[in-house]
C-alpha cells in the first residue's frame, strides 16, 4: 500500500514537471521555426539587424572540402538491411568547416573545390546548392522542439497512468517496457507525421496516406498501452475508485 501511494505520488509530481517544463521551454523553439517557415530572403543575401530580428534567410558562397560516405546495417524481425550515408564537407565564409548528410545527387556532384551556395537561417545552414543539385536542412531550433515535446507528452503519459494505472511500476511500464515504448513512440509518430505535412509540399495523396499512417500507429500504440497483458497486481485506478464512490452516493449501496 505505502509503495503504490508512492510510486503515484512520483508519477504525479515527475509528470506535472516534465509536461510543465516541455511546454514552457517548448515556446521559443516553436516561435524559431514558426518564423523560419515564413521567412523571405534577406535583402542583397546578407541580414542586417533589423531583418535578423524579425528573420530572414540569408545567402553566402562556401566550397566543397571534401566528402564521405558511410554504411549504416539495420536489423529487425524480417532480417538486414543497409543503408547508405551521404556526407559533404564544406567551408563557409567565415572559415569555419562544417559536415552535413545530403542526398546522393548532391553528394555526386559535390567535387572537392566545387562552389556551394549555402542559404543560412540565424547562422545555421538550411539549404546548400552544388552544379545545381539541391537538399535542405531542418534549423537547430526544430529538433529542440521536438525533444521539448516529447519531454511534456512523456509527462502526459505519466498523468494519464496516474489516474488509470494501478500504482505498480509493473503496469507502469508493461510487459518488457511495452507500455511505454507504446507511448513515447505514439508521440513521437505524432509528431513526425505534423512536421512532415508542415514542412512539405504535399500532393492529394499525402494528404490522404499522411491521416491513414497515423491512425495506423494510433491503433498499434493503444493495443500496447491501453492493452490487458495480466500485469495489473496492485489497486484499482484512481478514476474507477471515483466512478464506483459516485454510483454508490447516487443510488446508495
Amino acid at each position: 500500500m505505502r509503495w503504490i501511494v508512492i510510486v503515484r505520488a512520483g508519477a504525479l509530481v515527475v509528470g506535472v514537471a516534465a509536461m510543465v517544463c516541455g511546454v514552457l521551454w517548448s515556446v521559443e523553439p516553436y516561435r524559431d521555426t514558426m518564423a523560419f517557415r515564413h521567412a523571405y530572403l534577406c535583402a542583397g543575401g546578407a541580414p542586417t539587424p533589423a531583418s535578423a530580428a524579425h528573420g530572414c534567410v540569408a545567402r553566402e558562397i562556401g566550397s566543397v572540402t571534401g566528402r564521405h560516405t558511410y554504411v549504416e546495417t539495420i536489423s529487425d524481425e524480417s532480417g538486414s538491411t543497409r543503408k547508405t550515408h551521404y556526407v559533404v564537407t564544406y567551408r563557409r565564409a567565415s572559415g569555419t568547416q562544417e559536415s552535413k548528410e545530403v542526398v546522393s545527387a548532391v553528394y555526386k556532384a559535390a567535387g572537392s573545390g566545387e562552389r556551394a551556395d549555402l542559404e543560412t537561417w540565424r547562422g545555421a545552414v538550411v539549404w546548400i546548392t552544388v552544379a545545381g543539385r539541391s537538399d535542405g536542412f531542418d534549423p537547430p531550433a526544430e529538433g529542440t522542439l521536438t525533444e521539448y515535446v516529447m519531454l511534456a507528452w512523456a509527462g502526459l503519459g505519466l498523468l494519464v497512468w496516474f489516474l488509470l494505472g494501478d500504482g505498480t511500476l509493473r503496469h507502469l511500464f508493461g510487459i518488457c517496457g511495452m507500455r511505454a515504448v507504446g507511448w513515447i513512440s505514439f508521440g513521437f509518430w505524432t509528431v513526425t507525421t505534423v512536421h512532415f505535412v508542415l514542412t512539405y509540399e504535399l500532393t492529394a495523396w499525402d494528404y490522404v496516406l499522411a491521416p491513414l499512417f497515423w491512425l495506423l500507429g494510433l491503433v498499434i500504440a493503444a493495443c500496447g498501452v491501453f492493452g490487458d497483458f495480466g500485469d495489473h497486481h496492485g489497486e484499482s485506478s484512481l478514476v474507477s475508485v471515483a466512478f464506483e464512490r459516485r454510483q454508490r452516493r447516487k443510488f446508495g449501496y
